[in-house]
């Protein structure tokens, strides 16, 4: 019972999930309202009330799980870059539409931030300079590389012919010289 259960919960959150990405190609997250939003997920306001508090909560929620993900993964390839942005071009190539959302600036102008906030994503892009001293340099380095990779992933995600997760980690690992 309690995994049919799970299996509902589950359901339902995507759902709605599912029902927020495609209102946010017509409006902006603060024009979302609760009741259009569960009438295009076809769940009830309680339901939708039992896990969130707004749709900017739901939106939230969507942009952590994806937060968690890339922690999990720089953990879990710490030593290897390369390995960290193709795990993560393969995520945002699993979730095309919410990748190009968040990326694009189009839903949250603040994820940018959100994102180069992460402790781990600064330890994972100054691994290989970690002798160096020059605090000036070290964080001229880190916007340098951050930025520069968000931006190459963006173009990415939005060409119609993309390269391969391996290939544009190789690629980003060459300009920035990781290896």
């Amino acid at each position: 019972m309690e995994k049919s259960r799970d299996r509902r919960v589950r359901m339902t959150r995507q759902m709605l999930k599912d029902a927020l990405m495609e209102m946010l190609h017509d409006q902006d997250i603060h024009h979302v309202s609760v009741r259009a939003l569960c009438q295009t997920a076809n769940v009830n306001r309680s339901t939708f009330y039992r896990y969130y508090g707004s749709p900017l909560d739901l939106l939230t929620d969507m942009e952590n799980n994806f937060l968690d993900f890339l922690s999990a993964a720089i953990r879990q390839h710490a030593t290897d870059p390369v390995r960290i942005i193709e795990t993560t071009c393969k995520y945002l190539e699993a979730h095309l539409e919410f990748g190009r959302l968040i990326i694009n600036n189009n839903v949250d102008p603040l994820f940018p931030q959100k994102l180069f906030s992460l402790s781990a994503v600064r330890e994972a892009a100054l691994t290989k300079y970690a002798d160096e001293n020059d605090e000036s340099a070290q964080e001229y380095r880190y916007n340098f590389i951050t930025y520069g990779a968000y931006r190459i992933i963006c173009v990415w995600l939005n060409k119609p012919q993309r390269e391969s997760p391996a290939q544009i980690a190789r690629l980003m690992s060459a300009f920035f010289s990781f290896t």
